[in-house]
């Protein structure tokens, strides 16, 4: 951002923040001080492209495929899913079951003149038999997962740029969004908040919600409450962030792996 309004170029302004580099003409160095002024007056400004930039890359694991049907739509983002041709269904790896649907909710079904009872779990299981006995006799796997539901869980990679993320965030974090999308996105919100806090202090939608700025402010107890066990640990290693505590519908673990 520096580099925008400067006679020097990025990398010796960069450079500067070396205690050994030399003095440039009309500069200060960049220590942490200045560089929280810098980012908070570039979102003031809405001087956006300067967050393009740098990359945030979120392993998404045990989410629907109703989820990920919406979390691709955001199409500045990269994604790497994983594939249903070749990665079979098993019963271990499980549907999401959304909150609204009780575990000992029974809907009558008809089938060829019979008629049943069903759970959500006994659908899901059915499908899954159906798709294992198909399998079994031989249907190419790339067709018997037609029988997949929405609720099949999947795991995704995606990486963004943080102005991305944030635009994906403010989309995401209110409370007329998709309650599992809703809840993916606070937590990598709170990923995104515990390594750059600077960028990430707050949502652009929050200026005229009390009901965002209220959850935010459970997020930053909870990002508080991680940053000691962040701070400490060793590169490859992870830190949780405590969701437990920010009121989500369902259940969301969020780490964070430092890499350096």
């Amino acid at each position: 951002m520096r580099s925008c309004y400067s006679a020097h170029p990025s990398y010796d302004l960069y450079s500067y923040s070396d205690a050994k580099a030399h003095a440039l003409e009309g500069e200060r160095p960049l220590d942490d001080q200045r560089v929280r002024s810098l980012l908070r007056k570039a979102l003031e400004l809405d001087h956006l492209d300067i967050f393009e930039h740098a990359l945030l890359t979120f392993d998404l694991q045990h989410v629907s495929r109703a989820c990920t049907h919406q979390l691709v739509r955001h199409r500045l983002a990269s994604f790497s899913q994983q594939s249903q041709r070749y990665v079979r269904i098993t019963r271990s790896r499980g549907c999401i079951r959304p909150p609204s649907i009780g575990f000992d909710v029974k809907i009558p079904v008809q089938i060829r003149g019979a008629n049943l009872e069903m759970t959500f779990e006994d659908m899901m299981d059915a499908t899954t038999q159906m798709e294992e006995g198909f399998l079994r006799m031989g249907i190419k796997a790339e067709d018997a997962r037609y029988v997949r539901p929405n609720a099949a869980a999947t795991n995704i990679v995606t990486s963004m740029n943080p102005r991305q993320l944030l635009h994906v965030l403010a989309l995401r974090c209110t409370s007329d969004a998709q309650w599992e999308i809703r809840d993916l996105a606070w937590a990598m919100f709170a990923c995104a908040k515990l390594v750059a806090p600077n960028i990430f202090e707050t949502l652009p939608t929050a200026k005229t919600s009390l009901e965002l700025q209220s959850r935010i402010g459970k997020l930053d107890a909870a990002i508080k409450e991680a940053q000691p066990a962040f701070a400490a640990s060793s590169k490859g290693e992870l830190a949780e962030i405590p969701m437990s505590q920010v009121g989500l519908e369902h259940t969301v673990r969020a780490f964070v792996r430092k890499l350096r």
